[in-house]
């Protein structure tokens, strides 16, 4: 039968080879963690854009969840909707017109320095 499991290790024990690396970096290294450390390299101004980049990428994977593609399908036949404003004064189109612009977003802090 699929998906009885009848021994072995309990789902997300890590196996002995994983345990053993993860041992032995806490021991020469206490307190390391991969994604600070890329962090730490991300901000540090004296390593090289690129790899810096590189590094913002690599922490972005545990911060931000990856957007996926969405596909959008149209039906043609359908008449999009007529709106009459004809009886709006300037006034009120210039604050409808204002209303639903898109607004530009905000660069000017959380920029990649």
């Amino acid at each position: 039968m699929k998906g009885l499991k009848t021994g072995g290790r309990e789902k997300g024990t890590p196996n002995r080879k994983t345990q053993g690396i993860a041992e032995s970096i806490a021991e020469r290294f206490p307190n390391y963690h991969p994604v600070i450390a890329l962090a730490e390299i991300a901000n540090d101004p004296s390593c090289d854009i690129i790899i810096r980049m590189q590094a913002h990428k690599e922490v972005a994977k545990y911060l931000c969840p990856q957007l996926k593609a969405v596909s959008v399908n149209l039906v043609e036949d359908i008449e999009p909707e007529r709106i009459n404003l004809s009886h709006l004064s300037y006034d009120e189109l210039d604050k409808l017109i204002t209303k639903c612009r898109v607004k530009e977003p905000d660069l000017s802090e959380g920029h990649i320095s």
